[in-house]
């Protein structure tokens, strides 16, 4: 029996050598498939890619007990690519999970944080990512648990949802800190400002790359399908219509609110776009305050000046316009007071909006008004003496 165990050892030793190339070094150091175990990593493997069907080279460090003042790896996957390659792919971590009867929990990668009593020291993310390249050092001590915790710019493609969404906004947090309102007082109006804005309906562009039907021939059946899938979720996100502002038309006024992308494009901060709605509503709330307290004053000059104007209104008359209907031309004639300072004859459309005004003074008694200035429908006219309405009539211009 011991010499049939023997037996097989040197069977699979042997196939080991010749086949798969394990080779172990004096440091521990262990390749599969491989002519050489110079590789940094603990185990270093070279094989066909599962997922692609192209050659691959494989490097994994595995340590699960943790050391004091030590890295504490369970997975460890660097790539420096340094060579003047211009075909390869690759991945620092790569993780690919095939859903074939649709049940199961599936994950391309899992990252889980797990704690027992956190304290004020204590915090970190299942799944950290980064473009910096600071490998172990950094970063800081993350304050709280997170799922995910990213550092550096993130570009999602496609549509994402969010049950809450909030913003870093705490002052202790902010600097250089002024109020809005104080910008308004030196003639900037935010109200203004938005006003000049064009609000947009759009589609967006379809970015994925376009594959010949020889380069979709080319590819295994699992890069067809998700590029057949890749493609469809774009022209859906195409088909649907969009509303926006320009970002270059954003940019000349709050060039803050617009970031040039890495890949050339520009994108709107939406979100800080809400405090300048909120600043617009209260430049409206205070010109609306204005207004009532115009219109307060009015009434206060209205009542002590109520004898004049009726002695005016009393004097002052606004006749029909002849002829009524009219086609190219009609006359307004009106009487004025002696004490009538500003006068006015003022034509409207039917919305109120005003077309016309005609000054008259003492010694006129009628005005000529072109129907071609005006247009074919129903029109009112008002004479106006010193800011109050005497009379309004309407007169119709006809084909």
């Amino acid at each position: 029996m011991k010499h049939l165990f023997l037996f097989t050892i040197l069977i699979v030793a042997s196939v080991i050598n010749s086949n798969a190339q394990l080779r172990v070094d004096s440091t521990g150091h262990v390749a599969i498939a491989s002519s050489t175990t110079s590789s940094k990593i603990k185990l270093s493997v070279n094989g066909v890619c599962l997922g692609t069907g192209k050659d691959a080279s494989i490097a994994i460090a595995a340590n699960p007990a943790v050391m004091e003042n030590k890295n504490n790896i369970a997975v460890e996957g660097i790539v420096t690519a340094d060579q003047s390659f211009t075909s390869e792919i690759n991945y620092g971590l790569l993780g690919i999970t095939y859903i074939n009867h649709g049940h199961g929990r599936n994950y391309g990668v899992s990252g889980m944080i797990g704690f027992g009593s956190p304290n004020s020291n204590s915090g970190g993310a299942g799944i950290y990512g980064t473009n910096y390249s600071y490998y172990y050092s950094l970063p800081d001590n993350i304050p709280g648990f997170y799922a995910a915790y990213f550092h550096g710019g993130v570009n999602l493609r496609g549509q994402t949802t969010a049950l809450e969404l909030y913003t870093p906004a705490d002052d202790r947090l902010n600097e250089n800190v002024e109020s809005m309102a104080r910008n308004d007082e030196e003639g900037m109006r935010t109200l203004d400002n938005l006003l000049r804005l064009n609000v947009l309906e759009y589609n967006t562009k379809i970015l994925t790359k376009d594959r010949t039907e020889e380069e979709i021939g080319e590819m295994t059946d699992e890069t067809r399908a998700s590029y057949e899938m890749m493609r469809k979720d774009e022209e859906k996100m195409a088909s649907r219509l969009h509303f926006g502002l320009s970002a270059q038309e954003l940019q000349e006024i709050y060039p803050n609110l617009v970031l040039e992308g890495q890949d050339g494009y520009l994108a709107v901060n939406y979100i800080e776009l809400v405090p300048l709605l909120i600043r617009s509503i209260q430049e409206m709330k205070q010109e609306l305050d204005e207004l009532k307290s115009c219109e307060g004053n009015a009434k206060r000059t209205q009542q002590a000046t109520d004898v004049d104007d009726v002695n005016i209104k009393g004097k002052s008359m606004l006749y029909q316009n002849v002829p009524n209907p009219f086609q190219e031309k009609t006359v307004i004639r009106f009487k004025l007071s002696d004490d009538a300072k500003d006068a006015s004859v003022c034509i409207f459309d039917m919305s109120g909006k005003l077309l016309k005004k005609l000054p008259v003074s003492k010694g006129m008694e009628s005005v000529s008004v072109n129907g071609y200035e005006l247009g074919e429908g129903m029109f009112l006219y008002s004479l106006l003496v010193n800011g109050r309405e005497i009379d309004t009539k309407r007169m119709i211009l006809s084909e």
